[in-house]
């Protein structure tokens, strides 16, 4: 399938552009929440910092397994409610180097017992224990299902050693609330953005196509032979221009068709003028030399050929003058019989058998200008039959249109001929003009139609389809 431009548009333009509008919200949410993420670690750096600076590491280094409830576990403990309520964090706990419970607030182990969550930030409270205060890289999910993060600050005994290491969690709520205002972001850029891709294609569909389909429809019409129906102008834009350009060319080839014409009319007049005058005086030499059978037989010699030129220059008239219509309705059924009896003569000449196979149809079109056609096609048939041969002359629907055909069950036409059946002046014959077939297409295109070949089974298929409905 072709992609129209309209669809190229979208894909060049609107795509990147929805693109945009759909990232875009999830970068800056993702900037934002990475900014919002280091101030919040430097709050809980701080909140640790400041728990670590009540506290002593001589004493924190005192506290053994079994010491919960002491009286230094408690002033501990006291110190860092303080510093928690102060610092509006959840929980503030201290652990030794093995990451091992000191003394913490909220939920925490007993003294002497790991932190199970710690191992995600032991990098973290190495670097803590180097003596630098750090924020944990990740956030993690609390029992509670919202989102925490931990900072972390060194404790020093009397000689500046670093003894422990102060964490500090707090929850950060404002991640869910970024997070479901960055969703709320993209479904809005999202809806928008496919909004805008519906006003965008239903406005380019008239805006933009209909120009081009009207454009189109003139340049298959001009491709036809019709020379008559003026091309749409659209606007001042290049489509305009571009229509302006085809009207231009149409009027040009409708100005050389003309000529044509009458260029192809009046020398076919110039020359059955005299014709006439030489079969009138071939007719009465005819009659004077009856009985001289050897001079008798060249004058018959000269009226054949008379007759092969008033044959050709009626070919020439034909093609020549435009088809004038008089349309009218008619039975398929009853048109293939008056051929039938047309070309019976032919038929019985060479032993070949007329077959006429015409569903119940009936159709529009000028009767006279169909049968010429049609007996154009049929007399072809009779010719490329073989001798005892068949010809069908078939009438169907096919959708909306008949479909008048002429089979026969000759050798067919040769693969290499078939584009240029149909091309003016294209003959196979040693006498053929080749304007036939162009005259049977000229006439189908007349009446809304069109005409071709199907190949058949050993044979050919000529098809003439025209608008029209089962009867």
């Amino acid at each position: 399938m072709r992609a129209s431009l309209l669809t190229k548009l979208v894909a060049a333009y609107l795509v990147p552009t929805l693109a945009l509008l759909v990232f875009a919200p999830l970068l800056g949410w993702a900037i934002a929440r990475r900014s919002l993420e280091e101030e919040v670690g430097k709050r809980l750096v701080g909140s640790a910092g400041a728990a670590a600076a009540t506290l002593n590491g001589d004493l924190l280094l005192t506290l053994q397994p079994g010491d919960d409830g002491n009286r230094t576990h408690r002033n501990v403990l006291a110190k860092l409610e303080a510093m928690r309520a102060a610092g509006n964090v959840r929980r503030l706990y201290v652990v030794d180097r093995d990451r091992k419970m000191l003394a913490g607030t909220g939920e925490v182990p007993p003294v002497g017992e790991p932190l199970p969550e710690l191992e995600r930030d032991r990098v973290e409270i190495e670097r803590a224990f180097s003596g630098g205060s750090v924020s944990s890289s990740v956030t993690f999910k609390g029992l509670d299902g919202r989102t925490y993060k931990s900072g972390y600050a060194p404790v020093s005994d009397s000689e500046g050693k670093v003894v422990a290491v102060v964490g500090a969690d707090a929850s950060a709520e404002f991640f869910e609330v970024l997070r479901e205002f960055g969703a709320s972001m993209v479904g809005l850029a999202v809806a928008f953005g496919l909004l805008g891709l519906g006003v965008f294609y239903a406005v380019g569909y008239h805006w933009l196509l209909g120009p081009i389909r009207r454009l189109r429809g003139a340049a298959e019409r001009i491709g036809r032979g019709d020379l008559e129906s003026p091309v749409p102008l659209s606007g001042d834009d290049e489509l305009g221009v571009l229509a302006e350009g085809m009207e231009r060319m149409r009027g040009r080839l409708q100005s050389r068709e003309r000529e044509l014409q009458m260029m192809l009319a009046g020398i076919a007049h110039e020359v059955r003028n005299p014709l006439g005058g030489i079969e009138l005086f071939a007719g009465l030499l005819a009659e004077e030399l009856e009985g001289d059978e050897e001079k008798l037989s060249h004058v018959r010699k000269v009226q054949r050929e008379l007759g092969h030129l008033k044959r050709v220059v009626e070919e020439f008239l034909g093609f020549a003058r435009d088809p004038r219509l008089a349309k009218e309705s008619m039975d398929a059924r009853e048109l293939l019989d008056e051929l039938s009896d047309l070309v019976r003569g032919d038929a019985d000449a060479k032993d070949v058998i007329l077959v006429i196979d015409a569903e119940s149809v009936r159709l529009e079109g000028d009767r006279a200008t169909l049968r010429r056609a049609l007996l154009n096609l049929a007399r072809n048939a009779i010719q490329a039959a073989p001798q005892g041969g068949h010809v069908w002359l078939r009438a169907r629907t096919v959708g909306e249109s008949v479909v008048l055909a002429v089979e026969d069950d000759g050798p067919g036409v040769p693969q290499a001929e078939r584009a240029k059946l149909f091309t003016p002046f294209f003959t196979t014959k040693q006498k053929g003009l080749g304007l036939g077939l162009a005259f049977v297409r000229r006439i189908a295109e007349a009446h809304g139609g069109s005409a071709g070949l199907r190949p058949g089974e050993g044979g050919a298929v000529f098809e003439v389809k025209l608008p029209g409905k089962a009867a």
